[in-house]
């Protein structure tokens, strides 16, 4: 998703800037040329008014272009799930929340974090946070079934706790502007 839309940006960028270069040169090499060969100081002129024109129109194209990359460069990667598990217990855990997890649509600009931390024994202490508020933490034993039932659960929570806080900053924003009339 993220990827794709900002490589084709970049791709475009960097062609139409060749292209831009290109005219630019075509310009420069085309105008001596043409003005050695033309004998009427008209045709020079006009020459160069068409090959001002055509740099000109580049230039705008090019402008339009860069507005277009840095209105899309506001682009952030939404919902972003990073795994910092280092054990089979903690990767199982990744794995069935990854499954599970479909984020609300509303919400926007979050990351979560699961990370682990090895216990003596054969547990492991798995944490998730979100935004780098930590929200959940508890020691897993190395049953796949107790992974997939805490996984769910923390996965179900998450998403309920970004809808609330959506919801919550919804209400600020409006609060906001309540305030603002008066």
């Amino acid at each position: 998703m993220f990827s794709e839309s900002v490589l084709s940006l970049k791709v475009k960028y960097v062609w139409q800037k060749w292209q831009m270069g290109a005219i630019v040169v075509a310009c420069a090499l085309l105008l001596p040329v043409q003005a050695v060969k033309a004998q009427n100081n008209k045709e020079v002129q006009d020459t160069a008014r068409q090959a001002t024109q055509a740099q000109q129109k580049a230039y705008q194209q090019l402008n339009q272009f860069e507005e277009q990359v840095r209105s899309s460069a506001d682009l952030e990667v939404d919902g972003l799930i990073v795994d910092e598990t280092i054990t089979k217990i903690g990767r199982d855990f990744y794995d069935v929340f990854h499954r599970q997890w479909e984020a609300p649509p509303s919400a926007k600009n979050f990351t979560i974090l699961i990370k682990e931390r090895p216990t003596r024994g054969n547990g492991a202490l798995i944490q998730v946070a979100l935004n780098d508020e930590l929200l959940f933490e508890q020691q897993l034993q190395p049953r796949y079934d107790v992974i997939e039932e805490v996984a769910t659960y923390v996965a179900s929570g998450l998403y309920e706790y970004l809808v609330r806080n959506q919801l919550q900053q919804q209400l600020e924003a409006e609060g906001n502007k309540s305030r603002e009339v008066f």
